[in-house]
């Protein structure tokens, strides 16, 4: 059995390993296995190495595994409180080494029409909120592109990621957002 992954949007990759001219392998993920020589498709996963599905728009690579200081329960918080207002399929939730962020869905099913092959292939994510730990601490942000404070903000730091979640997750993609004080700043 080949090694493959299907992503979000229903595309099987396979991947490819090449020896290179050092004696080492590389990697490739490839869509059409038809274009490929056979004995350079896997049939067993590689040790250490993940399969990675970018959250704005599905492609897939191939990676180390990472860890990530979050762990699972602290994602299922996350993502409950998400479901409270979302359908599942409206966002994703990516760990990465030292950051959980939130990506919420550009296209909404239900404004779309019946054609759902045709709206998965074109949905993208944008990313909305990360959630950043320090000890016991967690900090909600959101992205700033003012030019004097470009980048992630902190709006509240909490030893409780439910109650920050739930304060602040249903604003995402909402002006209500903005609305909130900087922590850090002066209160106006």
């Amino acid at each position: 059995m080949l090694v493959k992954y299907t992503n979000r949007k229903g595309e099987i990759h396979y991947l490819k390993a090449v020896l290179t001219s050092k004696g080492s392998t590389r990697y490739y993920i490839v869509k059409n296995k038809k274009n490929v020589n056979q004995n350079e498709l896997l049939t067993e996963f590689p040790e250490g190495f993940e399969f990675y599905e970018y959250p704005e728009d599905g492609k897939v690579s191939l990676r180390k595994k990472q860890s990530s200081i979050f762990n699972e329960e602290e994602k299922n918080i996350v993502s409950k409180v998400l479901n409270k207002q979302n359908d599942p399929e409206d966002y994703i939730i990516d760990l990465e080494k030292d950051a959980m962020l939130i990506y919420i869905a550009h296209l909404k099913k239900d404004d779309f029409g019946s054609d759902l092959e045709i709206f998965r292939k074109i949905q993208s994510f944008n990313v909305k909120l990360r959630v950043v730990k320090n000890n016991k601490d967690y900090q909600i942000q959101r992205f700033c592109h003012l030019m004097n404070n470009y980048g992630w903000i902190t709006l509240e730091t909490s030893t409780n990621l439910e109650k920050l979640c739930e304060k602040y997750c249903p604003h995402i993609d909402k002006d209500s957002l903005l609305e909130f004080w900087i922590e850090g700043e002066k209160d106006w």
